[in-house]
């Protein structure tokens, strides 16, 4: 954008940070480009409301911290990179901005499961038991509204099994292509399946039960969305795992609901695997193939930010569109 560009030209001390982080930055190899931008200033939207509502040093140390995912869209499944470094300006105008350095995924840097020696579709077994769920669990549900209307969520949400956080997600988007709708669960709930009998109490089986229910009528009402993502996050191990559903089509998340199971352990199973062989997962994604009615991981981000997958699903730096979204997760 042009004011962006403007900010960071009428700011040295801005530009001057910028070159030596392109330059020094530890992660900078893994990636086939950086670059930089703005990503918050402190002017208004046409309606006097910031155009990212987000307190600009949390949302800096949250880069620095962590570093933040960049996706196409708001499509989890399709990462483009991620933003590594972050800090905040004034320009000789007065204007407080975020200036980011940018580090883009290329095809050519991808490394694939294989190629670490992991076995991502290994044979899992099931649990023979599985612990009573926390008196204090609780379940996230992350819209946003100008996606997602207020009356399908509150409909959505009748009956939920467990105590519910609710989020605004905030996209931007002029015309949104998908309805993302995030959901967070413990990862115990993800692996249960009613072949799964030992649990501590009758109760604790019954609210592993009622939460995978309430999913499974979730699928129905999806059939009345236009375009809906629905991802289904967790923690393991350290690493936040994502399940992504897409599309409307009832009987096609039926599949992957029933496949969901299997597709958490297998997971957790990968995540054992890079551990032993010190290789530090950040987050994993599962996609579901309705051809092999299976899930299969997508892709890994590793602690250093290394994209590791076994498929090309990169898009070429030329074809991204102008307007690319944060991956500000949940635990933000």
């Amino acid at each position: 954008m042009a004011e962006s560009s403007n900010l960071l030209d009428d700011s040295p001390e801005a530009s001057a940070w910028v070159d030596h982080i392109e330059a020094t930055h530890p992660e900078r190899h893994i990636f086939g480009k950086i670059r930089c931008g703005v990503i918050w200033t402190s002017s208004p939207g046409i309606d006097g409301e910031p155009l990212v509502p987000v307190d600009p040093s949390v949302l800096a140390g949250w880069i620095n911290a962590d570093g933040l995912p960049l996706f196409n869209g708001h499509d989890s499944g399709s990462p483009v990179g991620q933003v590594i470094a972050a800090k905040i300006f004034t320009s000789t105008h007065g204007v407080r901005f975020v200036a980011a350095v940018f580090g883009f995924y290329s095809e050519e840097r991808r490394v694939g499961f294989s190629d670490l020696g992991l076995d991502s579709m290994q044979a899992v077994q099931p649990p023979q038991s599985l612990p009573q769920l926390a008196a204090d669990v609780w379940m996230a549900f992350e819209t946003d509204p100008r996606e997602v209307d207020a009356e399908w969520q509150e409909d959505a949400l009748i009956n939920a099994p467990l105590p519910v956080k609710r989020k605004e997600l905030s996209h931007n988007a002029a015309e949104p292509l998908t309805e993302l709708i995030r959901i967070g669960l413990p990862y115990v709930v993800l692996v249960w399946n009613p072949f799964i009998t030992t649990v501590a109490t009758e109760a604790g089986k019954d609210a592993y039960a009622s939460t995978r229910e309430w999913l499974r009528k979730l699928w129905k009402k999806l059939a009345a969305r236009r375009s809906p993502i629905v991802q289904i996050s967790s923690y393991q191990d350290g690493c936040e795992v994502s399940f992504l559903f897409r599309g409307n089509d009832v009987a096609v998340n039926y599949a992957a609901h029933d496949a969901l199971s299997t597709a958490a352990m297998q997971a957790a199973q990968l995540i054992g695997q890079m551990r032993k062989r010190q290789i530090a997962p950040r987050t994993m994604t599962y996609e579901f193939d309705s051809q092999s009615r299976k899930w299969y991981p997508s892709y890994t981000v590793l602690q250093n930010g290394q994209l590791v997958s076994d498929r090309n699903l990169l898009i070429a730096l030329e074809q991204l569109p102008s307007q690319l979204s944060l991956g500000i997760g949940r635990h933000d």
